[in-house]
């Protein structure tokens, strides 16, 4: 998405008498207002990049683990079901008729890039498919209504919820950010470049916003110099940039917009 702004500049001429000895006829010049067309770029959101993210649950908090409802099986005994199949939910206390609920299992852990951190932060979702309470119970029945991976035992299942992002959104940044790093890389990935999507380690907890712009810093480098013998840290490099477009406690999803250099885990998250 782009945004025109018009600026008008004024551009006064002060009145300027020329008088021509033949005809003696004078010439003045007026002030007068120029009105000037810029483009003033913005980054835009690939919406079709990130309409997933926001409509898919892909971060689970550990408090929210103990709440959501789990698999214990199914009505064909088999080890994996698809599109069509009958499942037995447990856990579902907010279950009713008709309600729908999305199916993922737990990915990767999220945690702050300090060494031997066991502070899990949230944990990916997964996403599987989706289904529908037919039956309320321990265990509830429900229908798979789809699937584009195999749903087995122990899948976890989460009320499914519409999220959007607004057409017109407010760019802005944070008045401050600290110890703020790319977490993960979408995919497990070992390093990405513009349209790709990050997890960083801040959300509402840090006063983190839907777009929120952020930049990027090559982590710190180091380097041998040959004359003395010793390890250098090098400066830190800006190379890219973030938009945020989704929220959670303590973790949001960014998407670039800009990458000087290929952006890795741990690169350093910081105000542009």
């Amino acid at each position: 998405m782009k945004k025109i702004i018009l600026l008008i500049c004024l551009s006064t001429i002060f009145s300027l008498n020329y008088v021509f000895a033949k005809d003696e006829r004078t010439v003045i010049m007026s002030p007068e207002i120029r009105i000037i067309e810029r483009k003033h770029e913005i980054p835009s959101l690939q919406m079709e990049m990130v309409q997933h993210f926001l409509n898919r649950p892909k971060i689970v908090t550990p408090d929210e683990i103990a709440d959501m409802g789990y698999i214990i099986s199914n009505t064909e005994n088999s080890l994996f079901v698809s599109q069509g199949s009958k499942i037995y939910v447990r856990n579902l206390n907010d279950a009713t008729q008709g309600k729908k609920y999305a199916i993922i299992r737990l990915g990767q852990a999220y945690r702050n890039p300090a060494e031997n951190s066991e502070d899990v932060l949230a944990y990916e979702g997964i996403y599987l498919g989706e289904s529908i309470v037919e039956k309320v119970g321990d265990p509830a029945v429900l229908n798979v209504t789809s699937s584009i991976m195999e749903i087995g035992n122990g899948a976890r299942l989460t009320p499914v919820e519409k999220n959007g992002f607004p057409e017109d959104f407010y760019l802005h940044s944070p008045d401050s950010l600290e110890e703020a790093y790319i977490i993960a890389l979408i995919d497990e990935t070992l390093s990405i470049g513009k349209y790709q999507i990050v997890v960083i380690n801040k959300g509402i907890d840090s006063n983190i916003e839907k777009g929120h712009i952020l930049a990027i810093e090559k982590n710190n480098r180091f380097t041998q110099d040959k004359i003395s013998n010793e390890s250098i840290m090098l400066p830190r490099e800006l190379i890219g940039k973030l938009l945020v477009f989704q929220v959670f406690e303590q973790v949001s999803y960014a998407l670039v917009t800009k990458a000087d250099k290929p952006i890795n885990q741990f690169d350093i998250v910081t105000l542009p």
